[in-house]
Parts: C-alpha cells; sequence; structure tokens
C-alpha cells in the first residue's frame, strides 16, 4: 500500500477530510473527480484510487453497496486526520506485516545498520535495495521483493511516522521519538516507573520494529544481532536521550547499571544520567 503507489500523508489527510463533510459518504467516481480531476490530470485517476486503498486498508474508510465511500467507526471524528492515521499505522503498518510487508521491516533494518548508515551515505537506491535483501532475506527470491520503487515509497512515510528526519543532504537519520513518545502510555500501562530492561522488553513489543522486537530480529536475524548485548541501536538511543532531555521520560543511568546501553547517542552527563546504562525508566509527561 505504501510503497508501492503514490498515495501520500497529506493525500490521505485530504481524503479523510473530504469524508468528514459527508456523513453519508460519496461514490468512488465523486472522490476521484475531486482528488484528481481528469482535466488536470491527464486522463487518470490512479493517484485518487491508491488514496482511496489506502485510507481503506488503514481501517479509516470502508466501502458500502454501489461503490459508496464513507468514514468508518474507527475513525475518531473528534481527532484530526493526521492523528487517525498514526493511529491506525501504529497497529496496522508498523507492528504488522499484513498490509504494508516492507515498510516496518526495512526501518527495523535501517535501525540495525546503526553506525554503518554514515558509512553508507553514497549508497544509492539499487545498494540499499540489494543489500536489504541480502541482509534481510539472505538473497533468498521473494513473493514481494523489495525494489526501487518500494524504496521510493518509503520516503513519503518514514518521517510522517516518527521515526526519523531527513538531513541536509537528504539522509535519513533514524530517530524513533514520536513513535515512541505516542506509545509510552501502553509501555508503562499505568505505571509511573520501570525497570529499565522492562522497559526495553515492553517497548520493543509494543514497537516490535524497535531493538529486541519480532520484526527488527527478523530483519537482523542474519547480521549477528543479540538482544543480550543490551546494546541499543544508534536510532532508540538518541530517542530516549532526547525524550529524557525533553523531561518526557527520566532516565536513571547510575553509574554501576547494567541495563541497556545508550552510549551511541553519547548522552550528557545529568543528574540521574551518571552512566551510559539504564537502571530505570520514569514516566514524567
Amino acid at each position: 500500500m505504501f510503497t508501492d503507489t503514490p498515495a501520500t500523508p497529506v493525500r490521505v489527510e485530504v481524503l479523510l477530510d473530504v469524508l468528514m463533510q459527508y456523513p453519508n459518504g460519496l461514490k468512488r467516481d465523486v472522490i476521484y473527480n475531486l482528488l484528481q480531476p481528469i482535466r488536470l490530470s491527464g486522463g487518470g485517476q490512479g493517484t485518487a484510487k491508491d488514496t482511496i486503498s489506502a485510507a481503506l486498508q488503514l481501517g479509516l474508510a470502508i466501502e458500502k453497496r454501489q461503490s459508496t465511500i464513507t468514514l468508518s467507526t474507527e475513525y475518531n471524528n473528534k481527532k484530526s486526520p493526521q492523528y487517525n492515521i498514526l493511529k491506525a499505522a501504529d497497529s496496522k503498518i508498523l507492528a504488522s506485516l499484513e498490509v504494508e510487508y516492507h515498510l516496518a521491516l526495512f526501518y527495523a533494518y535501517y535501525l540495525g545498520v546503526d553506525k554503518e548508515v554514515y558509512k553508507r551515505s553514497i549508497f544509492n537506491r539499487e545498494d540499499w535495495v540489494n543489500q536489504f535483501n541480502k541482509d534481510v532475506f539472505n538473497n533468498e527470491p521473494q513473493n514481494n521483493q523489495f525494489n526501487t520503487t518500494k524504496h521510493t515509497g518509503l520516503d513519503r512515510w518514514l518521517s510522517y511516522l516518527g521515526l526519523g528526519w531527513y538531513d541536509p543532504s537528504d539522509q535519513f537519520q533514524a530517530n524513533p521519538y514520536k513513535r515512541i513518545y505516542r506509545s509510552l502510555p501502553i509501555v508503562f500501562g499505568g505505571k509511573s516507573k520501570m525497570d529499565g530492561d522492562q522497559f526495553i522488553d515492553k517497548l520493543g513489543e509494543v514497537c516490535p520494529e524497535l531493538d529486541g522486537g519480532h520484526l527488527f530480529l527478523q530483519a537482523n536475524k542474519y547480521r549477528n544481532y543479540s538482544p543480550k548485548a543490551k546494546q541499543c541501536t544508534l536510532g532508540l538511543s538518541h530517542a530516549l536521550v532526547d525524550l529524557h532531555e525533553d523531561g518526557i521520560i527520566k532516565l536513571d543511568c547510575p553509574v554501576d547499571s547494567r541495563g541497556w546501553n545508550i552510549v551511541l547517542a553519547q548522552p550528557s552527563r545529568d543528574d540521574t544520567i551518571k552512566s551510559d546504562r539504564i537502571t530505570l525508566v520514569e514516566l514524567r509527561k
């Protein structure tokens, strides 16, 4: 859905905004003409069709009889289209491979590359595709093979989903700050403090594309990754340190800690970060 088509976050948001104005829904051909008028598109309406498909697969819209598209009961009318898309994506795209097969897997793989990503700054799309297929699938043929078209599609969504940002050279910097921020209430489950090891385990359970999660393990199984090493990836390390510095969480890293290591982010020392290993995590906001 995301990597094979030109369905972008903004286009899906616009579609949801339109459907909000029509509680009884709209016919497909009407939506096509609203989103991609034939006289402006040169006769094709494929992008509008793909945008509808994205909303349907996210579970935010449904198709009734006579090709009528309307918002689903999962859509929260009191929240913005962006909120609804992110909420749906967290469970259907980032925590599962059923709707979109490659996005979460590639991101998990990209996290696992760690600081080696800087050496790959010269990689073009074909290089990334070849290396991904080698490292994740051991070059075994796949029914749904990752390719340069799919890699291009990733650029439309990675930053939007809160998985990182693009630097001035257009190099993606993995940092799942916003993804973790959205997931913190579920991770803590009503608690205010968690043991550091338990926090990372629960984070991987709620966000399986992150360190130690089952999608992360699947994407990095041929790269000798072991959660027993308790080494946070570069991206996760930065996200946790950034959340700490913003006062969202508090990392307790005493000098004698044997917890997960965030050294790759080179955290500044303060009242609670006295080493690079996490003993306790507190939810503050």
